[in-house]
């Protein structure tokens, strides 16, 4: 049922952290107790919005029953429910991104100048379902999966901290907040003042074999624009395809705290 093999290792562990949250949801009551779960889950969460992000781009499941459910579960890690990046990313931002008066996920502010880190994840998190929506407009059918995935993680998330209010608001609202706002974080260096005038100049490539390993090769994101269509595991290949023409100063480490792990490649 798994489109790629290469994704089975990922959403079996997933499946695992999954598990955990739900034994701390349903086990535990002090609140500090459940603030420490949901600190140590922000940096293995990192790699499910990650993959939240592929899935998006190349379904996981043959069969869309299972990729619904996944989406479920993901919705709870990462704060991105089904279709959201769809629409916001693959046919928002992966349209629009040489154009910082129409990407979704802009940079640079009205007056032309560049965000800070922290102002473009802000803004970033807030606009992110507004402008999945606005997108859905162009896309009904994607839009129509969108409200009704949504409607029902909501009413999934309402029933969860209904039953155990203090858990249900640490592990899965403020959980899946964190990770969102951590996503957008994260993206702010893959494009944020880099030139706008081609695919090749356009993104940072971040070329370390733990971030890759750990967020899907999102460090070949050359790659990854350029094709947005291939699947995770096959953009180190189509990077090698594209490197001449990638201008060095495209080349960067990884935010932290993943560049303690490895030296970032340079060419």
């Amino acid at each position: 049922m798994f489109r790629y093999a290469a994704d089975r290792p990922y959403v079996f562990a997933f499946i695992v952290l999954f598990l955990l949250d739900l034994t701390a949801y349903l086990t535990l009551d002090h609140p500090l107790i459940l603030f420490l779960v949901f600190l140590v889950g922000i940096f293995p969460k990192a790699a499910v919005c990650a993959f939240n992000h592929h899935h998006q781009h190349v379904t996981t499941f043959t069969w869309e029953p299972l990729n619904r459910l996944l989406e479920l579960m993901y919705v709870l890690q990462t704060g991105v429910s089904s279709h959201a990046w769809v629409l916001h990313h693959s046919v928002g931002h992966h349209m629009n991104y040489l154009d910082q008066q129409k990407d979704e996920s802009r940079w640079r502010r009205d007056d032309g100048s560049l965000m800070s880190e922290f102002e473009y994840a802000f803004k970033t998190t807030l606009t992110a379902y507004p402008r999945a929506w606005v997108v859905g407009a162009k896309h009904p059918k994607l839009r129509f999966t969108f409200l009704w995935m949504g409607l029902l993680s909501l009413a999934l998330i309402g029933a969860l901290v209904a039953y155990r209010p203090i858990p249900g608001l640490i592990i899965f609202v403020l959980g899946p907040a964190f990770s969102l706002f951590g996503t957008a974080w994260a993206t702010y260096a893959h494009h944020a003042g880099r030139s706008t005038d081609s695919h090749a100049v356009a993104s940072n490539n971040m070329i370390q074999p733990f971030y890759n390993w750990l967020t899907g090769n999102l460090g070949y994101h050359t790659a990854h624009h350029t094709r947005p269509g291939v699947h995770w595991s096959e953009l180190p290949k189509l990077h090698d395809e594209l490197k001449a023409n990638i201008p060095q100063d495209a080349y960067v480490k990884p935010g932290w705290p993943w560049r303690w792990f490895g030296k970032a490649q340079t060419f």
